[in-house]
């Protein structure tokens, strides 16, 4: 999935051209004041919102400041109200195709960010270096990890020395 960073300013644009193309996943802070939505997900830093114009609901608005709609939680409804301050990402699925606002990212997620970046870093770098294996005995020697070739006995050349 390709994810693009935006200035903050170009919220309500990247939403209305997402939406073209189907469902939007809209991950909101919900710990935001101004953030309305059911009491049991206040608190989410990282609450994920499903929106579609294909839903068809009545009252959906995407504003220039936020977005707005009657949304369905465990069948109770409830009429959201999610400040454009509180989202920092949005993510369509269908075109495999996210948009990252970083001036509005919880610190929370910059730390997961920043440590599955150091976990991703960690592994390549395991991978670029050989990998040995230390024999034990007395000799100290050294032994690759890699596949071992299947014993066989030793060559002897073609050439025999001729008295």
């Amino acid at each position: 999935m390709k994810i693009e960073t935006h200035p903050d300013s170009e919220k309500q644009s990247q939403m209305l051209k997402l939406l073209q193309f189907g469902t939007v996943m809209v991950f909101v802070d919900s710990r935001h004041p101004d953030v309305d939505v059911p009491a049991h997900l206040k608190g989410d830093f990282q609450l994920r919102l499903n929106f579609d114009y294909a839903y068809e609901l009545d009252d959906f608005r995407v504003l220039p400041d936020r977005l707005e709609a009657t949304l369905s939680f465990d069948k109770d409804e409830h009429f959201c109200v999610i400040p454009f301050t509180a989202v920092y990402l949005f993510v369509s699925h269908s075109v495999q195709h996210g948009i990252l606002f970083t001036q509005s990212v919880p610190v929370e997620m910059l730390e997961y960010f920043a440590a599955e970046a150091q976990k991703q870093q960690d592994q390549e770098a395991l991978e670029e270096k050989p990998k040995f294996n230390v024999v034990s005995g007395g000799s100290g020697s050294v032994e690759s990890s890699a596949p071992a070739k299947s014993e066989s006995k030793p060559k002897r050349g073609h050439l025999r020395v001729v008295k």
